[in-house]
C-alpha cells in the first residue's frame, strides 16, 4: 500500500464554503481533471472526496470496505456511527431484514396511493401563491408539501416543528454539533411520545407509526431503539432531500425559460424533465467509513476515515454523460445516481419521484409563467444535502 501523494488542486475543499454551496461542480471538474480524481481535506472532521462516476458506485456498492455505519459528511469521527438509522447505517448481514421491515411502505403501489394527497396539497399550496402575486418556491412551497407528505405517511399531526428540525440537524448540526444533539433528542423525544401513545391507544390506522408498533424483523418484534431509529429515518430522509430537490427545479425553470416553455407545450415531456432535473441537481452527498486501508488512483485513505460520495459529482462525470453541464430536458440516456445504488439505493426513491413530477406540473398549472424577484440573492445549503435556501418568484400576467 502506497503512502498518499503530494496534495493537488482539490485538497483543502471545503464544503459549506459559499463558493461550493453555490455551485460544487467546479471543485467535482478540477478535482477529476488533475490526474488523481480523489481530493482530501481535514476541514469538518476530515475526508476524501470521490468524484468519478464509477468510483462513487463501486464505494455504494462495496459495504466491506466502506461502511455505511456513519453516512455523515461533517463532524467529529469520534461521533461517527451515534446514530441508529436502520437499514441506512447498517451493513450486511443486517441491512437486508432491516430494509424488509420498511419496504411494504415504498413498494410502487403504496406509493402511487399518495398521489391524490400530493396532488390536492400541491395544488392549494401554489394556488395561494399565485393569488398573491409572488411567494418562495421553497419556503412557501416545496417544504410544506414535503413536511406534509412526510406527515401523512408517518400519521403524525401536520404542522409541527419537522422543518425547523431538518435545518438545525442536517444543515447547521455538522458545524455545529450541540445544535445538532439538541435537535436528535427533541426529534427521538417527539417521536417515542407518538410511539408510547399509539401502543396504549391503537388507532388501527395503515400509517407507518402505527405499524412499527407492532413490526417484526425475522419473527421478532422490533426493539424500542429499532422502531424510533426506522421512524427517524423516514423523516429526515425524506424531509431537506426532497424539497432541496423541488425548489432547485422551481429554481431552473425560472432561470430557464425555454425548458419552462417547452414543458407547457410538452406535459409528456414532464417524467423525462424530471430524471434530467434530479441528475443536474442531484441534492444529496453521502458518507462512509473505511474497514481497511484502501488504495484509490494511488492515494492512501486509512481504516477507519471517511470518505464522501457526492452523487452530483457522479452525475456530471463526462464519461458517462454528453455534455453533463448542460441540462437537457429531453435526455434518454440517464443513468444519474441520485438515489445512489447497490443495497442502500434510496428506499423512497418512487415517492420522491412523484412529488417531484406532481409539484411541478400542479406550479405550471397555476403559474405558467413566472420569474425570480432577485436572480442573484439566492443562496444554496452545503453538506450534506445541497438545495437554495429560498427562491423567491413573482407571477407575470
Amino acid at each position: 500500500m502506497t503512502e498518499a501523494l503530494p496534495a493537488h488542486i482539490g485538497d483543502g475543499y471545503d464544503i459549506f464554503s459559499p463558493e461550493y454551496r453555490a455551485d460544487p461542480a467546479p471543485t467535482w471538474k478540477s478535482v477529476r481533471e488533475s490526474g488523481c480524481p480523489v481530493a482530501h481535506t481535514d476541514l469538518w472532521g476530515g475526508s476524501h472526496m470521490l468524484t468519478r462516476f464509477d468510483d462513487i458506485r463501486d464505494a455504494a456498492r462495496d459495504p466491506a470496505r466502506f461502511s455505511s455505519r456513519a453516512v455523515e459528511v461533517a463532524g467529529p469521527l469520534e461521533n461517527a456511527g451515534g446514530l441508529f438509522l436502520p437499514p441506512l447505517t447498517a451493513d450486511p448481514p443486517h441491512h437486508k431484514p432491516q430494509r424488509d421491515v420498511l419496504m411494504p411502505y415504498f413498494l410502487p403501489a403504496r406509493t402511487a396511493a399518495h398521489e391524490g394527497f400530493i396532488r390536492e396539497r400541491s395544488r392549494s399550496l401554489a394556488a395561494e401563491i399565485a393569488d398573491r402575486g409572488r411567494g418562495d418556491a421553497v419556503g412557501d412551497y416545496a417544504q410544506h408539501l414535503t413536511l406534509a407528505v412526510l406527515s401523512e405517511l408517518l400519521g403524525v399531526p401536520p404542522g409541527g416543528r419537522f422543518g425547523e428540525w431538518m435545518v438545525r440537524m442536517i444543515r447547521i448540526g455538522p458545524r455545529d454539533q450541540a445544535v445538532r444533539a439538541e435537535a436528535v433528542q427533541e426529534i427521538l423525544a417527539y417521536l417515542d411520545g407518538i410511539l408510547v401513545e399509539r401502543t396504549a391507544h391503537p388507532t388501527g390506522g395503515t400509517d407507518l407509526m402505527s405499524y412499527l408498533v407492532d413490526a417484526e424483523m425475522e419473527g421478532e418484534p422490533l426493539t424500542r431503539k429499532h422502531k424510533l431509529g426506522a421512524a427517524f429515518l423516514v423523516l429526515i430522509a425524506g424531509a431537506d432531500t426532497t424539497w432541496s430537490a423541488i425548489g432547485a427545479s422551481i429554481w431552473h425553470l425560472a432561470t430557464h425559460d425555454e425548458d419552462r416553455r417547452r414543458l407547457l407545450a410538452e406535459p409528456t415531456l414532464m417524467s423525462t424533465a424530471v430524471e434530467e432535473l434530479l441528475r443536474a441537481y442531484a441534492p444529496v452527498s453521502v458518507g462512509r467509513i473505511t474497514t481497511e486501508d484502501v488504495e484509490l488512483h494511488g492515494r492512501c485513505v486509512h481504516a477507519g476515515k471517511r470518505v464522501i460520495l457526492p452523487f452530483g459529482a457522479a452525475n456530471r462525470d463526462p464519461e458517462v454523460f454528453d455534455d453533463p453541464e448542460e441540462v437537457r430536458i429531453d435526455r434518454r440516456r440517464n443513468r444519474h445516481l441520485t438515489f445512489g445504488t447497490g443495497a442502500h439505493r434510496c428506499l423512497g426513491s418512487n415517492l420522491a419521484r412523484l412529488e417531484l413530477r406532481i409539484a411541478l406540473e400542479e406550479w405550471l398549472a397555476v403559474m405558467p409563467h413566472f420569474r425570480l424577484t432577485d436572480p442573484d440573492g439566492v443562496e444554496w445549503s452545503g453538506g450534506q444535502t445541497r438545495g437554495p435556501e429560498r427562491v423567491d418568484v413573482e407571477v407575470i400576467a
